[in-house]
């Protein structure tokens, strides 16, 4: 019996080199292996706003998510925005690439300050961390510093895009981190790790507690699960395919 809780997406950063090959195929694929909605990450196929609007209608695929810069997302008038008010888009996300910056303190203010934006234009930003945003920074006092970029931004504006993988490889437990940002995990990026070597593995072959992630993303509040593979054995429609056929099998998709 299936215990769905949330609508599961994909990042579409997964499945990357497909989308440039085939874009619309590639969206066709996904909605018949039995996704929700898509994640885009600055790629739109070649199709205007509106017109990308309609071909995710007729694939009855939602819009989980949009990767985009920090600049696109401080800027009430880039285009981002465009797509965003037509995908209906419920977050808008970056991150900094893995990269803690040198100034930390400046970082976290522009992040909040993108955020802002965001929040006037009705659509909720999210952070996405790596594992460089798990180490403990002296200007965080003995906390990591994606814990001081919580500390420190408007909850009314900035929340997190939890990426499970990356927080493991920064040496901390997933199902913790997810509790400590109750309130702010508005999206998990659900990544699974292979136990031989800790590389990037189909969602339910690696080490992740999948029943104990998304209980925690529950009780943090979250609203969107999304499956990302950064790199594939396989081809990567095929890994797509074996990440959702393991939720459902939990009975979690």
């Amino acid at each position: 019996m299936s215990t769905k809780q949330f609508p599961i997406g994909i990042q579409l950063y997964t499945v990357r080199d497909a989308c440039q090959a085939d874009f619309k195929g590639t969206l066709k694929a996904i909605a018949a292996m039995g996704y929700d909605a898509v994640e885009f990450a600055f790629v739109y196929g070649g199709m205007q706003p509106q017109e990308l609007a309609e071909f995710l209608k007729s694939l009855k695929l939602k819009t989980a998510g949009m990767h985009v810069t920090l600049d696109d997302i401080g800027n009430a008038d880039s285009e981002s925005y465009r797509y965003a008010a037509a995908l209906n888009t419920p977050c808008i996300t970056t991150s900094l690439a893995g990269e803690v910056a040198k100034d930390w303190v400046a970082t976290v203010k522009k992040v909040d300050q993108a955020g802002q934006v965001a929040r006037a234009k009705g659509i909720v930003f999210t952070y996405h961390n790596h594992a460089p945003e798990l180490a403990l920074i002296p200007v965080a006092k003995g906390k990591t510093a994606l814990d001081y970029m919580r500390e420190n931004t408007d909850p009314k504006a900035v929340q997190f895009e939890l990426d499970t993988y990356w927080i493991k490889k920064g040496g901390q437990d997933p199902v913790a981190t997810i509790l400590n940002f109750k309130g702010r995990a508005k999206q998990i990026h659900l990544k699974d790790m292979d136990p031989t070597d800790s590389s990037f593995a189909e969602v339910g072959t690696g080490l992740m507690d999948l029943p104990g992630i998304f209980k925690a993303a529950k009780a943090a509040g979250s609203e969107w699960v999304i499956v990302e593979q950064d790199t594939c054995k396989r081809p990567a429609l095929e890994s797509a395919k074996i990440s959702i056929d393991n939720l459902k099998k939990a009975g979690l998709a």
